[in-house]
């Protein structure tokens, strides 16, 4: 019953990505010929997706992070903060907008890892002021165009994998409205063992896997938005096992990228998924 539930749920909730998906026109397509990437990493350490109960998975919630605002969650995490924050408190040094920036830098440094020509990278701790934000869209009309990435990330509650949820939204010509809308989901594995274990393991040699599976998740969320920008065509349909609160689904869609170690796809509602088969 219980999967039941959470499978009615992940298909309610993934349901709104397909209002949600913008890809950019061929016209628009043509007229971008560099960006300012912004990405926009607002938490200051995890945050946990708690396990929901049966009533708010069958309506839609307690399922994906990114789209999840309701009490009920709220209060599941206040319940298991103790335990889960004495458990995974080494973890919590740890800063994943470092770790994007670090990232970013080697994206801007290796040739031909984005599609379209980067014009300058920064992450941000939040969205700027609506006057800046107003100006800087403004500034589109004869400049770059505006690429932010609106990212959350999260353990899932058994430590068994990382996610991260990035809405994408491009600006250009000086329109007030988005000429492109996406939602990306990364994830990889990372359990193996009880929680004590996958912490000692992440946080092993000052986190060095755990940085690298950050810096992953944004070179990933990056690359798969740079191909949706382009129109990369979908291909052949494409499974993976993905981790869901802690409980393991096989998801797929049509695949639009050929990569050892992971696969990419996009689902019926255009949502699109990079999810590794371990981590790096």
């Amino acid at each position: 019953m219980l999967r039941s539930l959470l499978a009615l749920s992940l298909v309610l909730l993934l349901g709104a990505c397909a209002q949600f998906h913008r890809p950019l026109a061929a016209a628009d397509r043509a007229k971008v010929r560099e960006v300012d990437v912004r990405v926009v990493v607002a938490q200051e350490n995890f945050m946990f997706s708690a396990q929901a109960p049966g009533v708010a998975e069958a309506t839609g919630g307690g399922l994906l992070g990114a789209l999840i605002d309701s009490s009920v969650q709220q209060a599941r995490q206040k319940e298991m903060s103790a335990e889960v924050g004495a458990i995974v408190g080494p973890l919590l040094d740890y800063d994943y907008r470092v770790e994007a920036g670090l990232a970013l830098g080697e994206l801007l440094n290796t040739p031909n890892a984005f599609p379209l020509k980067i014009a300058s990278s920064q992450v941000l701790a939040g969205m700027p002021p609506k006057a800046e934000q107003n100006a800087r869209i403004a500034a589109t009309k004869t400049g770059p165009a505006y690429l932010v990435l609106l990212l959350q990330y999260v353990l899932e509650p058994d430590l068994s994998a990382f996610t991260t949820r990035t809405t994408a939204l491009l600006w250009q010509d000086g329109n007030k409205e988005p000429s492109y809308r996406s939602a990306t989901i990364f994830q990889t594995p990372v359990g193996g063992g009880t929680r004590a274990t996958v912490v000692r393991r992440l946080a092993a040699n000052d986190g060095r896997q755990l940085k690298a599976v950050m810096r992953d998740s944004i070179r990933q969320t990056l690359h798969v938005v740079g191909l949706d920008l382009i129109g990369a065509p979908s291909g052949a349909i494409r499974t993976a096992r993905f981790n869901v609160n802690g409980t393991w689904f096989t998801l797929g869609g049509q695949g639009f990228d050929n990569q050892p170690g992971g696969v990419v796809f996009r689902d019926q509602d255009n949502a699109m998924y990079s999810v590794r088969s371990a981590a790096p």
